[in-house]
């Protein structure tokens, strides 16, 4: 048996309204929806969170060594989220049975617990399993009244420790429990049908493909779709691999998603990038203006792919077009001809950053 202490993030998504629902269901068909629901949560899960295994109605996965920010943390989530409730909604849309486990499905959601501390990672043979005070302590927290005191039905409740570990400028509701052994431990909760509907409001999807593409570029990163999504969104990562001066987001924006604007200053000109689809560790498009191209935009896409050595990147371009719609072909060619020279250099520092990444997950 080998035994390794570690400190990372511990988080179980649990199906809420499970007993009730297999009650008063024929489990013929809630058993397979509630596969379903579950499968949904696993294939969302993104690496460095990793599964532990499934508990019922519940999936535990953790992290350990460097994360890339507790914006991710918190992307992950959300987007553990937005998979369960679209495959709730596309079984609920999609069903004509009558019985009551098909027309129960809507009463179904979505908890999910968080917690930041040390557990023992063990390995024995090809079984890994996590222990520890702190794994009891997420455990314990699916045992709240969250949803009777704050009226929220599909939250995040993050331990603080987990707050604080994420650091993001959200200011999340406060909350307590006791909970035997602990004492009193402060949390916080997140309203996660909130942020999806919010989402579904002002999302695409807006996506260029190779056909709409009239330039495309690709690239072999070393590191996960989380690391590698976290380089291309956060402004200040942006600022290195881009060559910035600086990068913020406009306004009173705390996060980058869908309807925030990057402001991104470079020597030679300053753009403007609004986010109008964001599939977190998917892909992400913006519509770019270029100060040196006054009145014209382009739509482009970041996709990223994963692979067994990490991550591919693959950057499409759209039509360069005026307020009217009308294509400009040639200031359209030389931008294509600064991107030919600009990638490959932004790309060799991705490279370095992803280095950085690798080196501090050894030590």
């Amino acid at each position: 048996m080998i035994v390794s202490v570690q400190t990372g993030y511990l988080l179980i998504a649990d199906i809420t309204g499970y007993t009730g629902y297999l009650t008063r269901s024929e489990l013929e068909h809630a058993n397979p929806i509630i596969h379903s629901l579950l499968e949904a949560i696993v294939m969302e899960l993104k690496d460095p969170m990793k599964l532990r295994g499934l508990e019922g109605d519940a999936v535990l996965a953790y992290s350990s060594g460097p994360f890339p920010s507790g914006e991710t943390f918190l992307n992950i989530c959300e987007s553990l989220y937005r998979a369960f409730a679209e495959r709730r909604r596309n079984i609920v849309q999609n069903t004509t049975c009558p019985c009551n486990a098909c027309r129960n499905v809507a009463d179904l959601d979505l908890k999910i617990l968080a917690h930041h501390g040390k557990f023992e990672e063990l390995s024995i043979g090809p079984m890994k399993d996590i222990s520890g005070a702190d794994v009891i302590l997420v455990h314990r927290m699916a045992k709240t009244d969250v949803k009777e005191d704050t009226g929220i039905l599909s939250y995040a409740l993050f331990s603080e420790d987990a707050f604080e570990a994420m650091g993001i400028e959200s200011d999340l509701m406060q909350y307590s429990a006791q909970f035997e052994h602990f004492g009193d431990v402060p949390m916080r909760v997140y309203d996660l049908a909130a942020a999806w509907h919010r989402y579904r409001e002002v999302a695409g999807p807006v996506r260029i493909t190779d056909e709409d593409a009239v330039f495309t570029t690709r690239h072999m990163l070393n590191a996960p779709p989380g690391v590698a999504w976290e380089m291309l969104t956060d402004p200040q990562l942006k600022m290195r691999w881009m060559m910035l001066k600086d990068a913020y987001r406009e306004g009173d924006a705390s996060r980058t998603s869908v309807g925030v604007r990057l402001h991104c200053i470079h020597e030679a000109a300053h753009f403007q990038m609004l986010i109008v689809d964001w599939q977190p560790f998917e892909y992400v498009t913006d519509i770019l203006h270029n100060s040196s191209i006054e009145g014209l935009t382009n739509i482009e896409t970041y996709e990223l792919v994963p692979t067994e050595e990490g991550t591919e990147i693959v950057f499409r371009m759209g039509r360069l077009t005026d307020s009217d719609g009308k294509h400009h072909p040639a200031e359209e060619a030389a931008v294509i001809e600064l991107f030919e020279s600009f990638y490959p250099v932004a790309f060799g520092i991705l490279d370095e950053m992803a280095l950085e990444f690798n080196q501090k997950k050894q030590e």
